[in-house]
Parts: C-alpha cells; sequence; structure tokens
C-alpha cells in the first residue's frame, strides 16, 4: 500500500504537548536575554565600551533599567539599533528556512513525492548502469566506477522530487530498447536525438525530417569519435553536396531479402484500402522484380521501366537464369491475370515506387561516378554516424526504412559473428519514425535487438501515430517490448493517459475534516485512496518533464536533460550557426541555378 506525506495531527494534541510547552516557556528567557547580551557585545565592540558577563547579575541589572551597569561606556541607543538588526537578521533567516523547508515537504496527495519513493530506481542509477556495462561489454576494461558516463548507457533523465528538486540521474543501458511518445515542440530533439546520437560510444543512425539533428552535431560528433558522417538528403533538407551512394539492391540475393524491401516501398502507400486490398500482389510484384534486377546487376531504373509494361518478359526471364523458377512463375501468373486485376497491382506497386519516377532521388541509390558506395556491414565495426534526411511521407520515406533496416540486420550479423553482441553497440535514433522510417515488423525487432547490442530509440508523436503504420497488434507489441517508455509533454490521447493512470496505480492520501457540534470544534484525518496521477495530470505534464515506465519497477517523474545544458551546449552552439549559414548559402546558390539557366543574360 502507497501512502502519501500528509498533514499530521498537531503535536500539542498529543501528550506530550504540554512538556513541549513548558519547556518552550522555560528556555524563551534565557534566548531573549542571550540575543540582548549578544547585541550589547557588539554593541561594545563598535563603542570600544564593555559588556557585564553572561548570567544572573547580567538578567538583573536589567531589569532594574541599570543600563550603564550592563554595558558601561556603550550608548545605549547603540545597543537597541544592534538589537533591532540582530531580531529583523534572525527573523529574515527563520523566514527564508521555514519557506526552504515547507518547499521541500511534500503536500498531501503529492504526486511527485509519491513517486519518488521508488527504490527500484537504484537499478537505473550510475553505479548500477555501469556494472551492467562492463558486463555486457568485454572491451571496457576499467572499474565500474571509473567508467565515462557515455560507455555506460543513455541518459533518460534525473529523478523529480518535492520542491522541484532532482535527484539522481537515470540511464538506459545498453541492451534496453526505448520507446518515447512526445508531442510537436515538447524536446523531441533537444531531449532526445541530439543527447543520444551525441554520446552514442559506437556507431550511429539517425533519422529526421529537419536539418536541425544533423546541423547541431555532425561537426561535433566527428571532432569527439574520429568517425566520418554520412548524409543520405535526396530532398536537399540540408542542400548539402551528394558525397556517396547506396545500392538498395545489393546483396539480395533470396526471396526474403527482395520481399523485406518490398514491404518497406508498400507500407507507405496512404490509401488504407487499396493497400489492404492490392498490398500484398503489389508487395510479391516488387520482391519479384527486385529480386530480377539483384540477381543480374541491374539498377533501380530497370525497376521502373519493368513497371511501365506490365508484360515485359524480361524479369521472368531473369529470375528463371537465376534459378528463382517459383518466382518467375508468379510473376507469370500475376502477367498473365485478369487485366483490371493486373493493373490494380501494378498501380499499387507504381504508387509504392514512386521514388523511382524522381531523378535526384534516384541519384542517391543508383551507380554514381567517382563516388564511394555505402556498406551497411563495414559501418557496423566503425564509429560513423549516418544521418538520414527526409520530407514526412515523402517519395523518399521507404527508401529511409530500407537503409535503416538493412544497416541494423548487418549490425545483427556481425553481432552474431562476434559472439552474440556489437561492442560498442549501435544506437539507432528513430526521430518521426511513423512518418519517414516505417519498418514493418519494427515491433517484432524490438524483442531481440537490445541483446545484439542495437539500441533502438523509438519517437512517436501519439500512440495513434504508431497505430497508423503497424496496426493495433502491432503497437502493443511495441509497447510491451521496450523495456523504457517514456511520456513527454502534449500527450493528447484520452485511451493512453487513461492507460497510464491506472498503470501508475493509487495511493492513500490524508484528508483532514472538521465537525461543528454544540459550539464545539473537533478536527478528524482520514485517508481516501485515489490516482496518483489522474489522466489531466499527465495530459499536463510542464515541458522539459517526463513519464518513465521501465520494467521492473514502478513509474517514475523524471526531468529531462536538454543538449543546452550539458557540456557540450558551446561547441554545438557554434555547429549550428555554421551549419545554419552553409544551409542559407547552399539554398540561395541552389535556387538561383534555375533563374540564370531560364535569364542567360544574368550571366552577361
Amino acid at each position: 500500500m502507497t501512502r502519501a506525506l500528509g498533514p499530521r495531527a498537531s503535536i500539542l494534541d498529543s501528550n506530550a504537548g504540554p512538556a513541549w510547552l513548558v519547556l518552550a516557556g522555560c528556555w524563551s528567557p534565557v534566548a531573549a536575554l542571550a540575543l540582548v547580551w549578544a547585541s550589547a557585545k557588539l554593541a561594545s565592540a563598535v563603542a570600544g565600551g564593555t559588556v557585564a558577563p553572561f548570567g544572573t547579575d547580567f538578567a538583573l541589572v536589567l531589569v532594574r533599567h541599570q543600563f550603564q551597569r550592563a554595558w558601561p561606556e556603550t550608548p545605549t541607543p547603540l545597543v537597541a539599533l544592534v538589537l533591532m538588526l540582530l531580531l529583523v537578521a534572525l527573523g529574515s533567516t527563520l523566514w527564508v528556512a521555514c519557506r526552504r523547508i515547507a518547499a521541500r515537504l511534500p503536500q498531501p496527495g503529492d504526486a511527485v513525492a509519491a513517486l519518488a519513493d521508488n527504490p527500484g530506481l537504484t537499478e537505473l542509477q550510475p553505479p548500477a548502469t555501469a556494472q551492467q556495462a562492463v558486463a555486457l561489454r568485454r572491451s571496457l576494461t576499467a572499474p565500474p566506477e571509473q567508467l565515462n558516463r557515455d560507455d555506460i548507457g543513455l541518459v533518460l533523465g534525473d529523478v523529480l522530487l518535492p520542491g522541484d528538486r532532482t535527484g539522481p540521474t537515470l540511464f538506459a543501458s545498453f541492451e534496453d530498447t526505448v520507446v518515447a511518445f512526445m508531442a510537436p515542440r515538447s524536446g523531441k530533439t533537444t531531449t532526445q536525438s541530439i543527447p543520444h546520437v551525441l554520446s552514442a560510444p559506437g556507431p550511429v543512425i539517425a533519422t529526421s525530417n529537419k536539418a536541425d539533428l544533423w546541423a547541431a552535431i555532425s561537426t561535433v560528433r566527428a571532432e569527439r569519435t574520429n568517425g566520418k558522417t554520412w548524409l543520405f538528403d535526396p530532398q536537399h533538407i540540408t542542400y548539402q553536396p551528394q558525397t556517396w551512394w547506396w545500392n538498395p539492391l545489393a546483396g539480395r540475393t533470396t526471396v526474403e531479402d527482395a520481399h523485406r524491401l518490398a514491404g518497406h516501398f508498400v507500407l507507405t502507400v496512404d490509401d488504407g484500402q487499396k493497400k489492404d486490398l492490392w498490398g500484398p500482389a503489389a508487395q510479391d510484384l516488387l520482391c519479384a522484380l527486385f529480386l530480377a534486377a539483384a540477381t543480374s546487376g541491374r539498377s533501380l531504373h530497370h525497376i521502373a521501366q519493368w513497371l511501365d509494361e506490365p508484360a515485359v518478359p524480361t524479369p521472368i526471364e531473369l529470375l528463371q537464369e537465376a534459378g528463382f523458377q517459383l518466382m518467375a512463375s508468379s510473376l507469370r501468373g500475376t502477367q498473365n491475370g485478369a487485366v483490371e486485376t493486373r493493373d490494380g497491382i501494378y498501380q499499387t506497386a507504381r504508387t509504392a515506387a514512386k521514388a523511382l519516377r524522381d531523378q535526384e532521388i534516384l541519384a542517391w541509390v543508383t551507380p554514381a561516378r567517382n563516388l564511394p558506395v555505402f556498406d551497411p556491414h563495414t559501418f557496423a565495426g566503425t564509429l560513423d554516424t549516418l544521418y538520414l534526411l527526409s520530407k514526412s511521407l515523402s517519395a523518399a520515406a521507404p527508401l529511409i526504412a530500407a537503409l535503416t533496416d538493412t544497416t541494423m540486420r548487418a549490425a545483427e550479423r556481425r553481432a552474431e559473428q562476434s559472439g552474440g553482441r556489437l561492442d560498442p553497440p549501435l544506437v539507432v535514433a528513430l526521430d518521426e519514425a511513423a512518418n519517414i522510417c516505417r519498418i514493418a515488423d519494427l515491433p517484432q525487432l524490438y524483442s531481440h535487438l537490445g541483446s545484439r547490442g542495437i539500441i533502438p530509440v523509438t519517437i512517436l508523436q501519439s500512440y495513434e501515430q504508431g497505430v497508423t503504420v503497424w496496426g493495433e497488434p502491432g503497437m502493443a507489441a511495441l509497447w510491451g517490448a521496450a523495456t523504457r517508455k517514456l511520456i513527454g509533454a502534449g500527450i493528447d490521447s484520452p485511451r493512453l493517459v487513461r492507460d497510464l493512470a491506472t498503470l501508475i496505480g493509487q495511493h492513500d492520501v490524508p484528508v483532514r475534516s472538521i465537525t461543528y457540534n454544540d459550539g464545539r470544534a473537533s478536527e478528524q484525518i482520514s485517508l481516501r485512496r485515489q490516482e496518483i496521477l489522474d489522466a489531466a495530470d499527465i495530459r499536463a505534464l510542464p515541458k522539459g518533464t517526463a513519464l518513465l515506465l521501465a520494467t521492473g519497477t514502478k513509474p517514475a517523474l523524471i526531468r529531462l536533460r536538454p543538449w543546452y545544458r550539458g557540456p557540450h551546449a558551446a561547441a554545438i552552439n557554434n555547429a549550428i550557426i555554421t551549419a545554419d549559414t552553409s544551409i542559407a548559402q547552399a539554398a540561395r546558390r541552389h535556387y538561383d541555378q534555375p533563374e540564370r539557366a531560364q535569364r542567360p543574360e544574368l550571366d552577361a
């Protein structure tokens, strides 16, 4: 049973009350006499006089108003002035002390006090997480107490205590999986993406639909880790030039690999009815085309052409030559089916693969001259950072999901080859995961990624946003598999906040009642059972705070740690200024080129 700290019966109503009153009455005159003597002592030090010794004789001369005997050669007005100053100073000190003590005392029903009393949080504090890090990472040879904080886990926040104070810092270990629900403008990037990416001890995958994440820490992290920066920006969010390319068809030698790649495209179809009706068939079609192109050394350009010609036999022949007879037969059946059915499947596939119609996007995923190719397997063994940028629900979103999924699977294979865990671990910060990085089986991956040294941090704006991508069962699986759940400010989901209020639990709140009878008043204190945080309280969480649900312990309220309160704030600020200037200059050049092409006289 949890009981909230609250009002107690007055000490005067107890058996010890009269004794305390007698004791106070006896010592009050002594304290007053000591204060007068101290005032006289200070005044005499200023005036050069003397003061009678403290004791009964000093008290007697004061009672007789023989002040010159009490403090010879010291002006009495000066003693009175010092006494007033001492009284003011003492009163002010007592007032401030009482205010501070009162601020720290929990009020009846105080949720912060109820949640702060949580012994289970010791497992999330630095000593415990450092020991866990040593056990998980064989590369850490130093004692746990000497480890750098970046080597023991990802910072979640500081425990919130009564009086707006904070307690110990809590960490997610390198075998935890994290999901965060935070509304727009509630600090997703400042308190989650930037700190996690910057502090990660190993490689990092970070997604975003804005340039702020890359602008803030790309150079700072590269300088700290000496790792390489990979920026995937096919839609010119940062206006930086392309410096590498990635082949989505590389290594797609099995039906399962091609089917996973096709799934990333079909999952972005906005029309739910069309996706449910034609989606599975369109995924099978794209799977066959991807497999035909991958096994024959062709590129995504050829797949776009095959989608425009539903009866072209080339992919069927290529599948047969590669030994995929069953896939070839399936593709032939699709092409030879009823015209209406075939056209519906092909149109859905073309809608899902609309990225193949954009030359600027294709430039990042088709062979490019004099540019290096990105190798996911090599990346998993480096300290590099992969920034994946795309506008929400854009044509490039399937490629963001495909590259993220391919790199995580490559890291998983590398972990299996290294004894089961990746060391140092791979941190995957999936901001805007429901908009630009829809991985169909992410809820299932959550159940085992942490055991491989791959730490996913999925950031969603609401629970319902996840339901639109993975459905009710999938979102429930993601919620259940996440070992660390953060609920930040601005969550307007009635269903989620009601469920959270139930999970947080109840406590006993003391209630004072006063009864009047026959001109007399009697006071009684009783206990009332109520929720620690109700739904309205959870919805109204202040910015910068969050509710933490960690496996194996009671919920906790924490204060998040934004990057601008961290040790690298100055470096990040300078990086933002430099990056913003670079983006602005590149944007002006980008938009100036079409104008010059249309008006050659500008160059004359």
